[in-house]
């Protein structure tokens, strides 16, 4: 398989907006590096950054038929930022195709073991340099988001450590590459049912699931609603987008139990009242919310 890789050179001020709409139109992860630029064509060979603030952002889209499209769409929607005042600097799109070798060679270079509270990410590839107290989840993330170092992933994983008991049956929406599903495994849920809507993050995700030797534990499904697939849940997840998240308030009403606790991210701040208030409106109560640069993760318990 071929694919587009994808490198945006822009300001710290506009890199995670940007690394959103990449996401959003189909980049499973993206990369921000900065002040020191990895090359595009020489991922593992770090260069120094003499543009104040410059940051270069990487993803990767496979291929296809809708390619263009989604190229289309990023560059019109990063562009269409500084119409609304924020700064991108060189604003520079570049794109090349790339072959799955040639993309493995890169992505790992940017993937490198992450702590959160007493979970270490670490790559499937590199030996964890781990405390005895350490809950190690090993991740090959593929095409998959989730690797530890966005910050929706690691805001996810502080509400996770903090909140979920053991024995509490999870729903995890938009599983990705399956690293806080298999999180929720370690610390102790009695099971997890996890759902994605992309066959190449189910296929990352199992293997994760197997290579942390969870697989036991969760229910892997390949669709774009938890509708109908689990109900009397303790303890929800959703680290997807903003717009998916509305529309499935309805499904996370009918799978919470009463006094569950449901956890969004993968929200910028700007967006943050509007979803928080149509969750509201099916019968959530907002508990707490916290934020990382332009991100933010709300968590609501269901009520009668």
């Amino acid at each position: 398989m071929r694919w587009a890789e994808i490198n945006i050179i822009t300001t710290e001020e506009a890199a995670d907006l940007a690394a959103n709409i990449m996401i959003e139109e189909g980049c499973g992860g993206v990369a921000i590096t900065g002040p020191h630029i990895r090359a595009a064509e020489s991922p593992d060979v770090i260069h120094s950054n003499n543009i104040p603030g410059q940051t270069r952002l990487t993803g990767y889209i496979p291929v296809g038929d809708e390619l263009e499209g989604k190229l289309d769409a990023i560059a019109v929607r990063f562009r269409g930022l500084a119409e609304t005042g924020v700064d991108i600097g060189r604003g520079e799109i570049a794109i090349k195709l790339v072959e799955d070798k040639d993309w493995a060679s890169a992505w790992r270079s940017f993937f490198k073991p992450v702590r959160i509270g007493k979970v270490l990410i670490c790559p499937s590839w590199e030996k964890p340099n781990a405390e005895p107290s350490d809950l190690v989840v090993r991740i090959d993330p593929g095409m998959a988001f989730g690797t530890g170092n966005h910050p929706t992933t690691k805001l996810c994983l502080a509400a996770i450590q903090k909140h979920l008991r053991k024995g509490d049956k999870v729903l995890d929406v938009g599983t990705g590459s399956g690293i806080l599903a298999i999180a929720a495994a370690k610390l102790g849920a009695k099971h997890i049912t996890a759902t994605e809507i992309e066959q190449m993050a189910v296929e990352a995700a199992y293997r994760n699931f197997r290579r942390n030797r969870v697989d036991h534990k969760i229910s892997l499904h390949h669709t774009d609603s938890p509708l109908g697939l689990a109900d009397d849940i303790d303890f929800a997840v959703a680290n997807i987008t903003a717009d998916p998240i509305i529309k499935m308030r309805d499904a996370f009403r009918e799978s919470i139990r009463c006094d569950g606790l449901l956890v969004i991210s993968g929200i910028v701040t700007e967006r943050a009242n509007e979803v928080a208030e149509k969750i509201s409106e099916v019968g959530f109560k907002q508990v707490e919310a916290a934020t990382d640069d332009d991100w933010v993760v709300v968590i609501f318990r269901r009520e009668a």
